[in-house]
């Protein structure tokens, strides 16, 4: 089994932006989430969260970066490589490897009969105008924001790097049981809990990549490529903010949806395929005002989206957020164990 430690700059300003677009699943930065969050315009916020939402809360661009190995000095080189690539590939990264090109292709010309949503369907008609919203965000948050970040890191990152790196050195399956409590290794394979459990042969994927990040907690798997997985490896750094045993708002949110049984059959529905409320209102037999309350509940929770179409709106079930709420769960039972797996060293 082939091993590396590789730090990317630019996966670390991504993880940097996900943790702004949701801080209360990253108990470790959500001090410094809190903090850049107040010192930013609204706008750029806004912007920043928006932009996530295209791209499951940046990470999807990480793929990019990982997919074509890079290797990047500066953060800027990546961005310059995303922002000049082909439009078809731009889209086909954004929306998450999800739909061929050539699906992507046809409901460019056509996009009424496709899963898009608004924003979607405006990235793919327009990609353009997206790389160069992209392109002014990542270049004005990397200067304001993330490199006096990453000039504050790097001691901690190269430090963890060499001590990781001591530890794989005298043995190598021990080391990667130590990566996260969710990561099991053994001389055939390596399993990784992620909501759902997932098994990879080394026969089959011989070589590991560990990317140390001071954000990337608690998630861990980051990428999965023709016979190579990247990893995160967890460092600690000065002045972040104790855990609090407290469950994220957005879980409890999305389980006082799930905990209703009209709701639950309403959100079965949309999953399917789009209703207005006029509609769902005839197929359960209730008023348009009850189908209205348990739709706001179901948007609050973030699993329901809506899209206008002529006079009336179009309500559908948000997939990404349903299938994050095992791994959201998954994180939070694991948070306590955390701790054992983050690399510190001496800060003084």
């Amino acid at each position: 089994m082939g091993m590396e430690i590789v730090f990317s700059p630019f996966n670390e300003l991504m993880a940097s932006l996900h943790v702004l677009c949701n801080p209360v699943h990253h108990p470790y930065r959500r001090k410094w989430a809190m903090e850049v969050e107040r010192s930013l315009p609204t706008e750029m916020v806004d912007e920043i969260r928006l932009l996530g939402s295209l791209s499951y809360e940046w990470m999807y661009l990480m793929n990019i970066r990982n997919e074509y190995v890079l290797n990047e000095s500066s953060t800027e080189e990546v961005i310059e490589f995303i922002c000049s690539m082909p439009d078809d590939a731009f889209v086909f990264y954004m929306l998450g490897e999800q739909y061929s090109v050539d699906t992507l292709k046809s409901w460019k010309k056509d996009s009424r009969m496709s899963p898009l949503s608004f924003q979607q369907k405006e990235l793919l008609s327009h990609p353009k105008q997206w790389k160069d919203r992209i392109h002014e965000l990542l270049y004005e948050f990397n200067e304001k924001v993330f490199q006096p970040e990453l000039f504050r890191i790097r001691p901690w990152i190269k430090s963890a790097a060499a001590t990781f790196q001591q530890k794989l050195d005298q043995s190598s399956l021990e080391a990667l049981n130590e990566v996260h409590p969710d990561v099991t290794v053994t001389l055939q394979t390596i399993k990784v809990q992620k909501g759902e459990t997932y098994q990879f042969s080394l026969a089959d994927y011989p070589h590991v990549t560990l990317q140390p990040s001071t954000f990337i907690t608690p998630h861990v798997m980051l990428g999965v490529y023709p016979g190579r997985l990247c990893l995160g490896l967890h460092v600690a750094v000065p002045d972040t903010e104790e855990m609090k045993d407290e469950p994220p708002e957005d879980l409890l949110l999305m389980f006082k949806a799930l905990g209703e049984a009209t709701r639950l059959k309403i959100l079965r529905d949309v999953l399917i395929h789009p209703y207005s409320t006029k509609q769902l209102a005839e197929k359960h037999s209730l008023s348009e005002a009850t189908i209205s309350g348990h739709i706001k509940t179901l948007q609050k929770a973030g699993l329901v989206k809506s899209e206008r179409k002529g006079y009336y709106i179009f309500y559908s079930g948000n997939r990404e957020r349903m299938e994050s709420l095992r791994s959201d769960l998954s994180q939070f039972i694991s948070l306590p164990l955390l701790e054992q797996f983050i690399y510190e060293h001496d800060f003084a």
